[in-house]
C-alpha cells in the first residue's frame, strides 16, 4: 500500500532583502525551496531523503505534516489530501524534530509530554500509561522527572522522539535526529529508528545529510538538491546508475609483463598496474567497465597462461561518491 504520494509538489517562499521588498508596488522575488517533486513511498518503508543544507527536506517535510501550504502539486497521505483533508492528516503522522525551542525549559520531560498529549487530544485516561510507555520505549524513564533545561543532547533528542510518537503515527517524519550528537548517542538514536519504530511497522521518512546514517537506516534515498529529487532509489539502484567503473584488486602468482600486457588489451578494462610484489605475490589493481562480462575473461586469460589466482576483491562505488555524482549530473542538467 501506498504511504505517501507526492506529483509535482512545488514551494516558493518570498525572497526579502529589506523593507522595500514588503511595499506593494515592487516586484517582488521568489525563491523556489521544492521544485516538481514527485515520490511514491510504500508503507513501512524507510525512506530517506538526502541532501545538502538548503536542499529542500525540510520544506518537502512541513508540507506533507500540513504545516506549510504548497504553491502547485499535490500529495497525499495514505489517501488523504494535504490541503483538502488537513484534519485527517494529520491525525496519521508525527514529526521529529531537531529543534529544541518547541519544548518548554522549565518544565520536566514528562510535563512537556503531558502538554503535548493535550495538544493531540489523546484522553485525559490514556495519557499517563501512554507517556509512560513512550519515557520506557526511548530510555528516559528514570529522568522524565529532570527539567527539560538539564537534559543533555542525546536526552533531548530523544524526548523529541517520544512527542512524535505520543499519537502512535502511521508515518514518523525525522528531521536530522542525529545532528549535534556525539557518535555513541547518535549510534543509540540510529538503532532505535530502525528497531523500535521501522521494524514495528511504521513508515519513517529520514532527512539527513549524514551519508552513512543514510546508507545504515533507509531500503530507499531521494537525493535532493535546489528543491528537485535529482536520483531515486536503494544505494544498490543508484550505485548502479551513477558507477561507471569498477576497482578490482587482485593477489597472483606467476605473473608476467606479457599477460599484464594482454590484460589492459581486453575490451572494458580501463586502467591495469601492479601495486605491490611480496613473497612471490602481485598486488594487481584494474578498473574495468563491467563486472559481469570483463571479469571472467580477465579470470579467463590468467589462469589460460598459468596464473595462479589467490585472492579478488571489488571495490563498488561508496555513498558518498554516489552523491557526488548525483549533485554534479544534476547541476549539469540544471544549467541550461
Amino acid at each position: 500500500m501506498t504511504a505517501i504520494k507526492t506529483v509535482n509538489l512545488t514551494k516558493l517562499f518570498p525572497r526579502t532583502s529589506g523593507y522595500r521588498d514588503l511595499l506593494p508596488f515592487n516586484k517582488r522575488q521568489w525563491t523556489q525551496a521544492v521544485k516538481d517533486v514527485g515520490l511514491e513511498i510504500k508503507e513501512g518503508e524507510f525512506f530517506g531523503l538526502l541532501g545538502p543544507n538548503g536542499a529542500g527536506k525540510t520544506t518537502l517535510i512541513k508540507m506533507l505534516c500540513c504545516l506549510v501550504l504548497p504553491n502547485s502539486g499535490t500529495a497525499q497521505v495514505f489517501g488523504h489530501d494535504i490541503q483538502k483533508e488537513e484534519q485527517a492528516v494529520k491525525q496519521l503522522v508525527g514529526l521529529v524534530s531537531a529543534e529544541e525551542r518547541s519544548f518548554f525549559w522549565r518544565i520536566t520531560g514528562r510535563e512537556n509530554l503531558q502538554f503535548y498529549a493535550s495538544l493531540y487530544n489523546i484522553p485525559r485516561r490514556q495519557v499517563k500509561a501512554r507517556i509512560k510507555e513512550l519515557l520506557d520505549l526511548v530510555g528516559l524513564a528514570e529522568d522524565g522527572d529532570i527539567r527539560f533545561q538539564n537534559y543533555s543532547t542525546g536526552m533531548k533528542q530523544k524526548l523529541a522522539i517520544a512527542r512524535g510518537l505520543l499519537s502512535d503515527p502511521r508515518v514518523l517524519f525525522v528531521d536530522e535526529p542525529t545532528r549535534s550528537l556525539d557518535p555513541v548517542s547518535a549510534q543509540t538514536i540510529r538503532r532505535f529508528l530502525r528497531e523500535k519504530v521501522a521494524d514495528e511497522g511504521k513508515t519513517v521518512v529520514l532527512a539527513t545529510h549524514n551519508l552513512s546514517e543514510a546508507e545504515q537506516l533507509c531500503d530507499r534515498l531521494a537525493i535532493m538538491d535546489h528543491g528537485r529529487v535529482i536520483a531515486l532509489g536503494s544505494v544498490e539502484e543508484l550505485r548502479s546508475l551513477f558507477q561507471q567503473h569498477e576497482g578490482c584488486e587482485l593477489q597472483v602468482k606467476h605473473l608476467s609483463e606479457t599477460i599484464l600486457s594482454q590484460l589492459s588489451f581486453i575490451d572494458g578494462v580501463l586502467d591495469c598496474h601492479i601495486t605491490n610484489k611480496q613473497n612471490g605475490i602481485s598486488s594487481l589493481e584494474l578498473r574495468i567497465s563491467d563486472r559481469a562480462s570483463v571479469l571472467p575473461r580477465i579470470l579467463s586469460v590468467m589462469v589460460s597462461a598459468g596464473v595462479e589466482v589467490c585472492n579478488c576483491q571489488l571495490r563498488e562505488l561508496a555513498l558518498d561518491e554516489i552523491f557526488t555524482h548525483a549533485l554534479h549530473t544534476g547541476s549539469r542538467e540544471e544549467a541550461p
